[in-house]
């Protein structure tokens, strides 16, 4: 309220001579009634009110930064560019049918230590990625070695201020901190399915989870209440009506004046237009919304803390379908790039990039237990490959055999060992 005044004081003819309010004498009864009219037309909010906006249809501008305040983005980012960031990423050369990783490839520290002198492999690979997730694609420039030509850093560039022009008929990027083109061929871009936003594409449905969490704050903010109406017999000029509802959230609006006392006089009346969370089936819209961008990102919606109750059968499950259905196509477009970008012509299919999945399809304890000594007895692993997967030192040379058991024998051949056997103890007794 203003200082001083009642909710009628506003509204009564003694107001009118207060220094606050002083009306044109001209205005008539006509006039007072034209501006009522008007003022009917929007003065009845809609239950959705807190729901308008511009951007969407939900009412609620979405861009691809802002959405990452959404918790069900900022998970799904989060998790993919984290994921692929943590996997050991080699390089392997390959002879004939040997395989070794190539250490000494002047490209391995660029991929697995430092990309450049500001930033680690991790945080590169998992700001990339983000970029690629948020922004449809992720940059980062070439710096190229004088004489030999080779990549010697990767330079991030923020992918929100990356355009592409054409020029002479081939594409070009520009970034706004560099003042010359760059060529595709001088540029690492990782990019999501078909280059696009999966925010842009999607920001229907993500405007509508961004909707229900902008209606749930106003909501509590205003103590629970969407709005009301404040009603009176008599006619208010336009001046005087927005004079009351001003005074009105001044004194009752905000969570801060949730449930206070209000005092009418004179026939003022209020009339609260309420809407609660299970009319609104806010929890459904809350819940839909998570549901939709964990389709988008096509992340298990486990994984970003919808369900509570997984088997571990069940959890076990969704960790192969998110490695094979959401990693693998992202990590088999950054392999591609590596080799179209880092390697040179020649190196081609000889020096191959691989992510290292083994770490995210490792099962328990008991499981790898099992796996090892299947590998172990069948003979296509050895003692040291086994220990290798444990982060285990070699034992030495006797742990690169490989055994098999000898115990199965063809049906054919049975009445021949058990022959050889018969003569062998014979002999021992002997």
């Amino acid at each position: 309220m203003l200082p001083g005044f009642t909710s009628w004081d506003i509204l009564s003819e003694d107001f009118r001579s207060h220094e606050y309010h002083q009306p044109d004498p001209r205005h008539t009864k006509q006039n007072e009634n034209q501006e009522s009219e008007k003022r009917g037309q929007f003065v009845a909010p809609s239950k959705f009110a807190a729901f308008l906006g511009l951007g969407t249809k939900a009412g609620v501008s979405v861009s691809e930064e802002g959405a990452m305040a959404l918790s069900a983005v900022y998970s799904c980012v989060r998790l993919i560019a984290s994921s692929i960031a943590s996997l050991d990423l080699h390089l392997h050369r390959v002879n004939g049918s040997l395989r070794e990783v190539a250490v000494d490839h002047p490209v391995y520290s660029l991929l697995n230590s430092s990309p450049s002198e500001s930033m680690t492999a991790y945080d590169f690979w998992e700001l990339i990625i983000s970029d690629a997730l948020i922004h449809g694609k992720g940059f980062a420039l070439i710096e190229r070695g004088a004489q030999t030509g080779r990549p010697v850093q990767l330079h991030l560039l923020t992918a929100d201020q990356m355009r592409q022009h054409m020029m002479d008929g081939q594409i070009t990027y520009v970034h706004k901190d560099l003042d010359r083109p760059i060529f595709p061929e001088d540029l690492l871009i990782i990019k999501c399915f078909r280059g696009i936003s999966p925010i842009r594409q999607h920001m229907e449905g993500i405007g509508l989870a961004m909707a229900a969490q902008e209606f749930a704050s106003r909501y509590y903010g205003s103590g629970g209440n969407v709005g009301g109406v404040l009603s009176t017999d008599r006619t208010l000029t336009n001046d005087q009506y927005e004079r009351l509802r001003q005074s009105w959230q001044q004194t009752h609006g905000g969570l801060g004046n949730a449930h206070e006392v209000a005092i009418l006089e004179h026939g003022l009346k209020y009339e609260p237009m309420k809407v609660s969370m299970a009319e609104s089936e806010y929890i459904k819209v809350r819940v839909h919304g998570a549901q939709e961008v964990a389709r988008i990102f096509q992340v298990p919606s486990s994984m970003i803390g919808l369900e509570a109750n997984v088997t571990y059968n069940g959890a076990e499950h969704q960790d192969l379908q998110y490695v094979k259905h959401t990693l693998v196509p992202w990590i088999r477009r950054i392999e591609d790039e590596i080799t179209a970008k880092l390697l040179r012509e020649g190196e081609r299919g000889q020096v191959i990039p691989r992510f290292d999945l083994n770490s995210l399809l490792r099962g328990d304890t008991s499981s790898r237990s099992d796996l090892y000594r299947t590998a172990l007895q069948s003979g296509w692993m050895s003692i040291n490959e086994v220990r290798a997967q444990e982060q285990l030192n070699p034992i030495g040379p006797s742990g690169d055999l490989h055994l098999v058991q000898v115990n199965q024998l063809p049906l054919s051949s049975m009445e021949d060992y058990a022959a050889s056997v018969t003569n062998s103890n014979e002999k021992s007794n002997a």
